[in-house]
Formats: structure tokens, C-alpha cells, sequence
């Protein structure tokens, strides 16, 4: 297949930039799929003075909403193109990766939809003859950085409520995704909207740096805790607002009532599909003693039976790492139990296994204090902690300092109702996965996982807006 040279890319202008990254495919590094320059403050500062000149063209509400619709359309008449790009980009499955597309679709025809519904409010004055209103206004231009696990459906959810309220974005994109940030651009270049609404710039850590430090007024991230923390200091150091969603180490109870054929194949699902590169993906498994032997089994046997290879085949369940680095961190947390003295009781081919690839990884006991119990591994590795009933299985998954998702097996409406008011994450899953959520739901956590308002659903608007209140009398 052929490379895509992404050097013209940078702003929507010709650049001379040379590449200074190849990305390859995880499944085949012999493979290189996008040769990607990296921008420069200079890129940056034309890419937001574009979007400052296409406010004004954004104001027409059902223009607005017409150009989200038609992005939406667009892409679901492509599912099947993108979805194969993102899985040789990016090494996820191909059945995922469609899945994904299909997703970003709704997201943008959700937000078509909102574009219509920005309403405001009229209140009664304490004041004789004065009225109060309330308007809902555009920030805008907004930041948006976005990774590679979900290349299409996370820009969607920045990008799309952005343009709903009236906003115009500059868009950084994984510079391991960069040749599907560029399909889905131009996705976004053929729906009408005015020239600069939605401008690409491109690269690593530079470009990064380079946007947090732009004239924005406000910027959303999605990625790393680390990288997280530093993009949240430098946005609001001057002022601006940000939005920071930042992973989780995400615990499953499985407590003695459980369905235990469902909580297995949640564990799996919630743990090892998309490799374990989801912020939502289950690390910790907390299991009440009675039922640890039979679930751990369950597991086990499943984890066996998954089909691992080529992300383009329909009937592979899990592909590579995004890329040889990512390959590298995993096995060094791999490393990391090793040392603590924990032996996986699943773990397939392990260093041996090719390119990109690790094979999912099962720790039979885990300690609340061991790495992977602590911190984001971001891949197909997981680990099982026993307790002794509901309180004390509550306590450990509440023992992180992250908390974006938690989720809890259980036939009780007790424990059940109890869980939902009382594990400290920002999302609940009732005997279900951790992994996966309704695109017009609001999405976050807690804790170290997330800062400032949250995504997607009507949630969204409190950040891509000002809220003005105005008084008048006669």
C-alpha cells in the first residue's frame, strides 16, 4: 500500500517542513503508512488566526447544523475505507475500527441536532421592570488534542460540539493517527462549513506544546495523565479554560452473587479488547474469595479462545500495540509485577510474540500496592485482587488516586444502588464491561482521571460556551 506524505497538511497550507516521523503499521513495521512533519509555533499561530477569521461565517445556526449532519453522513458512507485505515494505522481491528467510524458519524448528527436546541432563559428580577436573560455564547477558538485509540470517534466528540455552539477549532491530532486525522479532515472540508472552522496542524510533543501555548481561548485534551497534568498548567497558567480527560486504572468487582459466565466475558471484553488501549479498560479485577477459583478459570479459558492477529482480518478479536515504544511500556510494566514477584497465570507467547503484538496477560494476585494496580499500563494486561465481600471490595477499588470508570457484578439491588452513589469514578458500570458508553451520555471521572467539564451528551455545552447573563430595564 502506498505512504501518505502529510508535509502539505500543517494549517491547511503548503509547508516546506520536512517529515521527522514515519508512522508504520503495528502489524507490519516493514509498512510505513504516514510520513508526518512536525508543526511549528509559526504553523500554529496561522492555523488559529484562520479560525478567528471563520468565526463570524460560523454564526448561522442552521448552517451549522447542516454541515454537522452531512459530516455525520459522510462518514458513515465511508465505515468501510476509514475503518480499514484506522486498523493499518493504528493496529486496531477492523470490526472495532468500523465500529469507531460509525460512532464519530452519530456523534456528529447528535451534535447537528443540538445545534438547533441552544436555547436560553428568561428569569424574574427582584427588581420591578427588569428582565433577566441568559444566553448560551461561543467561546471561540478552541484547542483540541486527541490520541491514537480512538483516532476518529474522540476528535468527533471535540469537534463536533465545537462547531454546534458556534466555535472554530485548531485540531492536533496523535501524530500515530495522522493519516486517518487526515481522511476524517477531509470529511470535514466537504460538508460547507467556512474556510478555518476546523484546521489540522500535525507532529509529536512540539505541536503540542506549541498549541498550549497559542492565543486560544480555551483547549481540550484527551491522553496521558502525565502529559495531562503539564497541558492543564500551561492553558491556565494565561487564562484560558481547559478540559483534561486523563485514563483511569479501572476496577471490576465481582462479588459472589455474580453471574460468573457474564463477568468473565465482561473481564475479557473490558480488559483485553482493542489490546487494553482504552482509558476505560479493566486492569484490576476484585473478586470476592468464594468465587475467585471458578472466575479465574472462566477467564482463562476465554482468554484462550480470543483470536489474535492481523487487525485487517474480520475475524481477529486482538491486534498489535499502536507501535513498537507502546510494545516497550507495556512490558515494562509487564516487568514491573515480575519483579514484585507476581507470575501471570495467562500469558501467552509474551516477548516472543511479533511486531507490535502482546499477547493478553493475566496476574492471578495482585496486591492494591503492585504498579499495575497503581498506575495505567494501557495494554492487555490485567490483574485479580481477592477480598472478602462487598465492603471491603468497594474499598479497594476506591484505593487509586484515579477514578474515571468502576464497575460492579452483582445480582443485588443493594449493593447495586449502594455502588452507584459510592465508588469514587465519574462512570458506574452495573454488570456490565468497563469499557464502553453511550456517545449522548456525559463521559469523565474523578480524581486524577479528569479536569474541568465534562464530554460529550449535553454535558458538553457548559465548555464550548460563555454563559451571559444580561439585565434590562425599560
Amino acid at each position: 500500500m502506498s505512504t501518505l506524505d502529510l508535509a502539505h497538511h500543517i494549517g491547511g497550507h503548503a509547508r516546506p517542513a520536512s517529515p521527522v516521523l514515519e508512522q508504520r503499521n503495528p502489524a507490519r513495521l516493514d509498512e510505513v503508512v504516514a510520513r508526518v512533519p512536525e508543526a511549528t509555533a509559526d504553523d500554529v499561530g496561522d492555523a488559529v488566526a484562520a479560525a478567528n477569521a471563520a468565526l463570524p461565517g460560523l454564526s448561522g445556526v442552521e448552517a451549522r447544523a447542516d454541515a454537522l449532519h452531512a459530516i455525520g453522513e459522510a462518514l458513515m458512507a465511508r465505515r468501510s475505507d476509514l475503518g480499514l485505515l484506522i486498523a493499518r494505522e493504528t493496529g486496531k481491528t477492523v470490526v472495532d475500527a468500523q465500529g469507531e467510524v460509525m460512532r464519530a458519524a452519530r456523534l456528529f448528527r447528535f451534535f447537528g441536532g443540538e445545534a438547533l436546541r441552544i436555547v436560553g432563559e428568561r428569569y424574574a428580577s427582584v427588581r420591578p421592570g427588569v428582565t433577566v436573560e441568559v444566553s448560551y455564547d461561543p467561546v471561540g477558538v478552541v484547542g483540541a488534542i486527541t490520541p491514537w485509540n480512538f483516532p476518529v470517534a474522540i476528535p468527533a466528540w471535540k469537534i463536533a460540539p465545537a462547531l454546534a455552539y458556534g466555535d472554530a477549532v485548531v485540531w492536533k491530532p496523535s501524530e500515530h493517527a495522522s493519516a486517518v486525522a487526515a481522511a476524517l479532515m477531509e470529511v470535514i472540508a466537504g460538508a460547507g462549513l467556512p474556510a478555518g472552522a476546523v484546521n489540522m496542524v500535525l507532529g509529536a510533543g512540539g505541536a503540542g506544546r506549541a498549541l498550549c501555548a497559542a492565543p486560544l481561548e480555551a483547549l481540550s485534551f484527551t491522553g496521558s495523565e502525565a502529559t495531562g497534568r503539564v497541558v492543564r498548567e500551561a492553558v491556565t497558567a494565561r487564562g484560558a479554560r481547559c478540559q483534561a480527560e486523563m485514563g483511569g486504572v479501572n476496577g471490576l468487582i465481582v462479588l459472589a452473587d455474580a453471574d460468573l459466565d457474564a463477568a468473565a466475558e465482561a473481564v475479557v471484553n473490558g480488559a483485553y479488547f482493542a489490546a487494553g488501549q482504552r482509558c476505560t479498560a479493566t486492569s484490576r479485577i476484585i473478586v470476592d474469595r468464594q468465587v475467585f477459583a471458578p472466575l479465574v478459570a472462566r477467564v482463562g479459558e476465554r482468554m484462550r479462545a480470543l483470536r489474535i492477529g492481523d487487525p485487517s482480518d474480520p475475524a481477529t478479536q486482538v491486534g498489535p500495540l499502536v507501535s513498537a515504544r507502546q510494545k516497550s511500556a507495556v512490558q515494562d510494566g509487564i516487568a514491573a509485577m515480575a519483579a514484585r514477584g507476581r507470575r501471570p497465570v495467562e500469558a501467552g507467547r509474551g516477548a516472543a510474540a511479533p511486531e507490535c503484538f502482546v499477547d493478553p496477560v493475566l496476574f492471578d494476585s495482585m496486591s492494591p500496592d503492585d504498579p499495575l494496580a497503581q498506575e495505567e499500563v494501557f495494554g492487555p494486561v490485567a490483574g485479580v485482587m481477592v477480598v472478602d465481600g462487598y465492603e471491603a471490595a468497594l474499598e479497594t477499588l476506591n484505593r487509586v488516586r484515579f477514578g474515571l470508570c468502576g464497575g460492579l457484578f452483582t445480582r443485588s439491588l443493594k449493593h447495586a444502588e449502594h455502588f452507584k452513589r459510592h465508588a469514587r469514578v465519574g462512570m458506574a458500570m452495573i454488570n456490565l464491561p468497563t469499557a464502553g458508553v453511550d456517545y449522548h451520555a456525559p463521559f469523565g471521572g474523578m480524581k486524577a482521571s479528569s479536569y474541568g467539564p465534562r464530554e460529550q451528551g449535553r454535558a458538553a455545552r457548559e465548555f464550548f460556551t460563555v454563559t451571559r447573563t444580561a439585565y434590562q430595564a425599560p
